[in-house]
């Protein structure tokens, strides 16, 4: 058992790390520090955890700051709990798993533990959506992505788009991350998307995840839609092979049944409840002519 003396010296070791390493760190993990150590959760931390957090990469396409931002801004009560402290944080390449001590408000002896998941950009990890084809004024068809996902090991249906790194890509560039997204995905570097329509965020399981991405529909023309590949070479390394699937509207009720993929499913309800889309003479619950294989 560690001698009591020696753990208070390490935790004021690691308290003048932590003032040492604030000098050093830039203006916005600073900011963002300020406001977590006004959190009583955050005061009864172990000092090795803050460090952690306050080391985590700040700069370039590894920066964590809205992790941490979404950290600072959390309350310290939720419904029947209060947070009491953070008791470790394990962090992968993209997400983190913060997790905390809790307890009860109408009997704090009762304690236990909660835990989410987060990416590294926090809840506005990126944007997805469905790209639409419009021909005379008429939407023709609609575009999705197949492949085989690393997650459930399997090929399903993707929405197009992903991440949007702040540092790489500038928050405020959302249309020009989604055009560069949807010519990257589609394998068209020359395709022309006429009209974003942005159709707010969305949050896929918040019993796991603060995620809660934005939500779009893209529009070309027809004439681009004839330049698309159905194979697509995605130079993104790190991307898994994936292929375009250029369907036609009048069969999106039944791939509507057939696709399980959360994105998609709320961008086309998002988009008819929007008026963007005409909304479905009827739902199958088949599809019909079409193999997802």
């Amino acid at each position: 058992m560690e001698h009591p003396v020696t753990a208070l010296t390490r935790e004021a070791m690691t308290g003048q790390e932590i003032q040492l390493l604030l000098k050093q760190a830039t203006p916005e993990r600073r900011g963002i520090f300020e406001k977590l150590q006004e959190k009583a959760w955050f005061q009864q931390t172990d000092p090795s955890i803050q460090k952690t957090l306050l080391t985590l990469p700040s700069k370039g396409r590894e920066n964590h700051d809205g992790f941490l931002e979404d950290l600072a801004g959390r309350p310290e009560e939720i419904a029947n709990i209060k947070v009491e402290r953070m008791i470790d944080v394990p962090r992968g390449s993209f997400a983190l798993v913060p997790k905390f001590e809790v307890s009860r408000k109408d009997n704090p002896a009762i304690r236990y533990t909660y835990e989410y998941v987060s990416w590294r950009t926090g809840p506005l990890s990126g944007a997805k959506g469905v790209v639409f084809v419009e021909k005379d004024g008429q939407t023709t068809h609609f575009i999705v992505l197949r492949g085989e996902k690393f997650a459930p090991g399997k090929k399903t249906w993707d929405a197009i788009g992903g991440f949007l790194d702040k540092d790489a890509d500038g928050v405020g560039h959302l249309d020009d991350r989604i055009l560069h997204e949807v010519r990257e995905e589609l394998g068209a570097p020359s395709a022309q998307v006429n009209k974003i329509v942005d159709l707010g965020r969305v949050m896929p399981d918040a019993g796991f995840s603060n995620n809660e991405p934005s939500l779009f529909a893209a529009f070309i023309s027809d004439a681009d839609m004839q330049t698309l590949s159905t194979q697509p070479v995605n130079p993104d390394i790190y991307e898994l092979k994936s292929g375009a699937v250029i369907l036609p509207m009048e069969q999106l009720a039944d791939i509507v049944m057939e696709n399980n993929d959360g994105y998609f499913l709320s961008t086309i309800a998002r988009a008819w409840a929007k008026g963007i889309i005409a909304p479905p003479a009827a739902v199958s619950g088949k599809a019909v002519g079409f193999s997802p294989n």
